[in-house]
């Protein structure tokens, strides 16, 4: 089952232990849904912070 983070900072922090992120994008809800070896995190936000998150990142990404 997916964890749900709900701060910038928390999710800014797991970026380096992600093997994948999904991007699930509807209307103007974007879930960032980091993947790594042992568990899911699931991040919810607008679309202009999720871009912005999106840039920052450097592991490869799927748009779904």
């Amino acid at each position: 089952m997916p964890k749900l983070v709900r701060s910038v900072e928390e999710f800014r922090k797991l970026f380096a232990d992600t093997d994948e992120i999904r991007v699930v994008r509807r209307d103007n809800v974007v879930k960032l849904k980091l993947r790594s070896q042992r568990t899911i995190y699931t991040y919810i936000s607008n679309n202009e912070e999720a871009d912005s998150l999106l840039k920052e990142i450097k592991v490869s990404s799927v748009e779904f």
